[in-house]
């Protein structure tokens, strides 16, 4: 779009006081695809319920997963959002590496028993209390947040392993 096929273009358009339009430029060509991606997603909405957004720590899944559910709204749908990272393991039962560090991205350090009960509730429209894990002290806790899956509505879950078939 600014025509700029490497590093070496990009820093000369900066020099150039281009950076303000190269910003404005990527983060509208980004909030667009998420626009294309939510038409996409209501398209399906009657056979789509759960949308899975996944990546690798600090990629920016729960910037997207906001940006997405905004997207969903201008469609008419009613997302519902959760954060993988919400049902970690309290810090005591998180599973070591092979250096004796806490494994946050190892699939165990999530307790796949509550989170796949509460999945299993939430698509048989059962309400549920969502977990909030405080990463200050290390253990998980309830605030009083109660979610309902109900038709209009359709499901973000992110997290580092929300593709991963074992979850």
């Amino acid at each position: 779009i600014m025509n700029l096929n490497n590093v070496g273009e990009f820093n000369i358009a900066c020099r150039n006081n281009q950076s303000f339009n190269l910003i404005k430029v990527s983060e509208a060509l980004h909030e667009k695809k998420v626009a294309y991606i939510a038409d996409m997603i209501s398209q399906r909405a009657n056979n789509v319920k759960i949308v899975l957004i996944s990546g690798p720590s600090s990629s920016g899944k729960t910037t997207f997963s906001k940006r997405l559910s905004i997207q969903l709204m201008v469609c008419g749908l009613k997302p519902l959002s959760i954060s993988l990272d919400n049902y970690f393991v309290n810090r005591d039962e998180t599973p070591l590496d092979e250096n004796g560090e806490w494994d946050f991205e190892h699939l165990n350090a999530l307790d796949l028993k509550l989170f796949n009960d509460h999945i299993n509730k939430l698509l048989s429209g059962e309400e549920i209390e969502i977990p909030f894990f405080n990463f200050e002290n290390g253990k998980r806790n309830y605030k009083g947040d109660k979610m309902r899956l109900r038709d209009e509505n359709i499901l973000i879950l992110e997290g580092i392993h929300a593709l991963n078939p074992d979850l």
